[in-house]
């Protein structure tokens, strides 16, 4: 996580990349392991904590839920792409599932062979056709996602096609630099965010829906995406980039939010990347993570440094946030997970064998993020605000994201490593806790979309976003 200060480097976006009628648009993201989808991860920050959702469309095959995900895809683009951006939508013309594992399978539109499209999925200009694989990367969706894991990998390969359809193959021919390959990718995120907001509403009216979307539902979609971040250390101006998860789930949250047309009007200058290449060798021999004798001193110093003079700013002098302590637990404390914000004497209590565990399964910054939302808690009190009440643990995630942000281009001190916005976003997908208050109360309407909202709320807005 915590790495030394670097020189800071700016990487011109001038690629190369050109959507041709001869190759596909999308040839997919690293697709999810193949060997164990229950075993855990082996790269930090995959959202895999939380059981695969109860099984869902019982009796329909894999195979149906995909032939339903596309006829929902097209009725809602039908009506969506006039509606939205003026443009006429006309049906993506070839709808390829292949049968990677039949020797005898016909090659698909823009491949050579079957087996080129194990573990992908792909939209192909040339063809206008969404091809994927029917075999294992879709079963392997279905089965750790449900449903949810089909949908929001189809619906982002139909984004390629809207861009198709709305003139953006022939601008990033025009302008490369201005259209890089990160960025097709998060304007296909969105478009598929408004495809999952469209399924909610459309579950929540209570008429007959083919795929049903809740909030299991849509969490679960966003926790498929996670998987099909870039490798660490992948830079946004590499020409198969498609996100980091923060990144990625940013924009799909972007579409659900406000739909198509902002969708269509991203662009370079109104959208930060913040993949980072690691800052030394040694933070890449740890895969950016820090043992966690020096993770807990290092993430709650600087939180109290900012803490301090975040208070101090708001006209409270003389405070000064706690150290943290590892004992006597705080008894009035309630469910706040391995970090908890003790009202009674204002400190911050540390549970160091439930964060190793944390760490264990979703990277050091999935504690870090716990321990700066408790700190949050405690500024919040020492600045005349309540700690207790909804409001008070959606300003905690808040402000979490705040202090984040300032780590990912640091003027000085120490900086994000590759992965660490990926772990937070594990710890607020699976887990409520940066959400409690400081009894253990949370907000039962808020899941892992809305935790991460706030968290994105504090990261682009700053504290004065958050309440505090």
């Amino acid at each position: 996580m915590l790495r030394a200060p670097r020189a800071t480097t700016t990487v011109a976006l001038v690629l190369s990349l050109v959507i041709a009628t001869l190759a596909a648009a999308c040839v997919g993201p690293t697709p999810p392991p193949t060997a164990d989808p229950s075993a855990p991860p082996s790269t930090a920050g995959v959202a895999a904590t939380v059981p695969p959702p109860d099984p869902a469309l019982p009796g329909r095959s894999t195979d149906e839920v995909a032939r339903l995900t596309v006829d929902a895809l097209q009725s809602y683009w039908r009506a969506a792409l006039p509606a939205d951006l003026g443009r006429p939508w006309r049906d993506v013309a070839t709808i390829a599932p292949v049968h990677v594992d039949d020797p005898a399978a016909p090659a698909p539109p823009c491949a050579a062979k079957a087996a080129d499209l194990r573990g992908n999925a792909f939209y192909c200009p040339a063809a206008d056709a969404v091809v994927w694989d029917a075999d294992e990367l879709l079963p392997q969706l279905r089965d750790r996602f449900g449903p949810a894991g089909v949908v929001v990998v189809l619906a982002h390969e139909f984004g390629h096609a809207v861009q198709t359809r709305t003139g953006v193959d022939e601008a990033q021919r025009a302008d490369p630099a201005a259209h890089p390959t990160i960025l097709l990718e998060a304007m296909s995120d969105c478009y598929a965010g408004a495809v999952i907001r469209h399924l909610v509403d459309a579950t929540a009216a209570g008429g007959p829906v083919d795929l049903p979307m809740r909030a299991t539902e849509r969490d679960a979609a966003l926790r498929a995406l996670v998987t099909f971040r870039d490798p660490l250390g992948t830079l946004a101006a590499d020409t198969t980039a498609h996100g980091n998860a923060f990144d990625r789930l940013s924009a799909v949250e972007d579409g659900y939010d406000t739909g198509p047309a902002a969708c269509a009007g991203m662009t370079l200058a109104d959208r930060e990347f913040t993949q980072r290449r690691f800052g030394s060798a040694a933070d890449r021999a740890r895969n950016g993570d820090l043992p966690l004798d020096r993770l807990v001193p290092a993430v709650s110093g600087d939180a109290r440094t900012w803490f301090d003079g975040l208070v101090a700013a708001g006209g409270t002098a003389g405070w000064k946030a706690p150290d943290p302590r590892p004992a006597p637990p705080c008894p009035d404390a309630g469910p706040q997970g391995p970090v908890a914000y003790c009202a009674a004497d204002g400190g911050v209590v540390t549970d160091l064998a439930a964060l190793g565990e944390l760490q264990k399964r979703s990277g050091d910054f999935a504690g870090a993020t716990l321990i700066v939302s408790r700190y949050a808690l405690a500024a919040r009190a020492a600045a005349g605000r309540s700690a207790t009440g909804y409001d008070a643990g959606r300003s905690a995630v808040c402000l979490a994201g705040a202090w984040t942000a300032r780590l990912v281009d640091p003027a000085g001190g120490f900086g994000l490593s590759p992965g660490d916005l990926d772990e937070a976003v594990a710890v607020l997908l699976d887990e409520d806790w940066a959400e409690t208050d400081a009894v253990g109360t949370v907000d039962p309407a808020d899941n892992g979309f809305e935790r991460l909202g706030h968290y994105r709320r504090g990261f682009d807005g700053g504290p004065g976003a958050c309440g505090l």
